[in-house]
């Protein structure tokens, strides 16, 4: 039996590219006497059969980005997932909106499950968003800021990476954070703080960031504050940086009970930045 429009919905296992998978499904199982309810499944099952790139062209090209998986599909796939027309994206990604309409149909087809889910967030961006994100993890990064529906935002994230992208770097987020960056601090303390896990009880690193940011709270001006977090957000992108590029090979000592709240926050702080130089100069 394959997979029908029916019954994908609410089945939290259907893949992005189920309507891909059920022409490959037909294809290497010739004897399964059905027929897909879709055109394009149809053309996708006649292309694997025949290998004709001139008759299916937008298929072809669709399977080349779906397989590279490289910036092209992590934009093709955010924007998508945004909801931008199929001719706008075309015109961020080089395409011809019917190669747009296609890899969505075939690859990625999130249209069919309209508004947020934790489908969608399950299926677009998985693991990273609850075990932290890995450098290689830029798409799955996109597509987190696909999801929160903000076009306007999405441009700027995605313009601001090929801003700083250089022909010999690897498709990374650390291509965000890296020191020579001219990436916007606000943006790059945001990709920071995304890319930390949500759960890291076994990473007290994030445990220091914790009090760093409760001890900002502590001070007394709002101007002492602001300068704070200022300097919270280097640190911040330093440390990630670091922590994507494997630079980091050691955690601070355990925190002692008694001494977590000892202290004036300025001083807290001044200690925190002081563990924070020495992972610096271990990593350099």
């Amino acid at each position: 039996m394959i997979l029908t429009n029916a019954t994908v919905k609410g089945n939290p296992f259907t893949p992005l590219n189920w309507r891909w998978e059920i022409a490959e499904q037909l294809f290497s199982e010739p004897d399964l006497d059905e027929i897909p309810e879709h055109q394009v499944t149809r053309d996708a099952l006649t292309y694997l059969k025949t290998g004709d790139r001139l008759k299916f062209p937008e298929i072809h090209t669709s399977h080349q980005i779906f397989q590279e998986d490289g910036l092209r599909r992590a934009e093709l796939e955010a924007r998508i997932l945004v909801g931008q027309s199929d001719s706008k994206i075309a015109g961020f990604c080089n395409l011809t909106p019917a190669v747009v309409q296609v890899f969505a149909d075939l690859f990625f087809c999130v249209r069919d499950f309209p508004g947020t889910s934790d489908w969608k967030l399950i299926k677009t961006v998985g693991k990273p968003h609850f075990r932290g994100y890995c450098n290689h993890n830029l798409r799955q990064m996109w597509n987190w800021f696909g999801l929160t529906g903000q076009s306007e935002v999405l441009n700027w994230v995605i313009q601001s990476y090929y801003d700083e992208f250089k022909p010999d770097d690897e498709p990374t987020l650390s291509v965000y954070l890296r020191p020579t960056s001219s990436v916007d601090l606000g943006l790059q303390a945001l990709i920071a703080e995304l890319a930390a896990p949500i759960f890291h009880r076994n990473n007290r690193w994030e445990e220091e960031f914790m009090f760093y940011t409760l001890s900002i709270k502590l001070l007394a001006t709002q101007e002492e504050k602001d300068r704070a977090l200022q300097q919270y957000k280097k640190d911040r992108v330093k440390y990630v940086y670091q922590s994507l590029t494997g630079q980091i090979k050691s955690q601070p000592p355990r925190r002692k009970v008694d001494k977590t709240a000892s202290g004036s926050p300025e001083r807290l702080i001044k200690k925190i930045q002081k563990k924070l130089r020495s992972l610096e100069l271990s990593a350099s």
